[in-house]
């Protein structure tokens, strides 16, 4: 039961809490409609932003290959050359990923300056530490990841798309791959709740004013002039001397 609530309910529970998220953002927090000011911390860490942003792509690219096409990697990783390729340039993304989410719990939870992370900041800063932390150990500790994950975790990946969870594989798994598929789940979560995604909750909310605006400037026009001759009618059948 608890491994079925920690990989089959969570993971949907987890996406269900980061569309409500977004969606109250949106219509809610009138901040994502207004650029946040470039800070000389941001400036002078961009380098440092760029190599974790490729880093964290590239693990997130990395994923989808082998949830996506696993025999196609199989067949990749016959080679022990491509293998060790594939194996290393994993590793080094994720080491570029880990320095900038370091970095990030450095520059916004643990020094005191004026743009500090909110609690829902820290939070989602500390459990992307710990994914990538658990992500990068697994490939680390348990080598050939991309060859045992086909026949373990891919099959899992794809019953959790096919919204038949089966999680018998994942009783048997180390601790480690546990902790980072449970600690993804908690990142999707909050997501939606930090500036992480500020400029594409930004962008929607942008969509949505775009065509809710007329559509409720007309909406408006029309419900006007109903409203006045409703109005001048009841005061007609309530005080019919005042049209004398």
């Amino acid at each position: 039961m608890k491994a079925h609530t920690l990989f089959a309910v969570a993971p949907f529970v987890s996406i269900l809490l980061m569309v409500v998220g977004a969606a109250l953002r949106v219509v809610y927090d009138t901040s994502i409609r207004v650029p946040p000011p470039a800070s000389s911390a941001a400036v002078n860490g961009a380098g440092t932003n760029l190599l974790a942003t490729i880093g964290v792509l590239g693990v997130l690219l990395g994923h989808l290959v082998m949830v996506v096409w696993p025999d196609q990697l199989l067949i990749w990783n016959r080679s022990l050359i491509r293998l060790i390729v594939f194996e290393v340039a994993l590793v080094a993304l994720g080491a570029a990923a880990l320095g900038g989410a370091v970095a990030a719990v450095r520059r916004r939870v643990l020094q005191r300056t004026a743009n500090r992370a909110s609690l829902v900041d820290a939070a989602f800063l500390g459990t992307w530490l710990v994914t990538l932390s658990s992500g990068l150990a697994i490939a680390i500790v348990y080598r050939w990841a991309t060859v045992w994950s086909a026949v373990t975790v891919t099959p899992y990946a794809r019953s959790l798309l096919s919204l038949q969870p089966d999680v018998a594989r994942l009783e048997t798994m180390p601790y480690l791959v546990r902790l980072h598929i449970f600690s993804s789940f908690i990142v999707v979560a909050l997501l939606a709740f930090t500036r992480m995604l500020d400029f594409l909750l930004s962008a929607a909310a942008r969509a949505i004013g775009a065509v809710a605006g007329p559509l409720v400037s007309t909406v408006d026009r029309q419900w006007r002039p109903l409203q006045e001759r409703a109005l001048r009618s009841g005061r007609t059948l309530i005080w019919p001397e005042e049209d004398d």
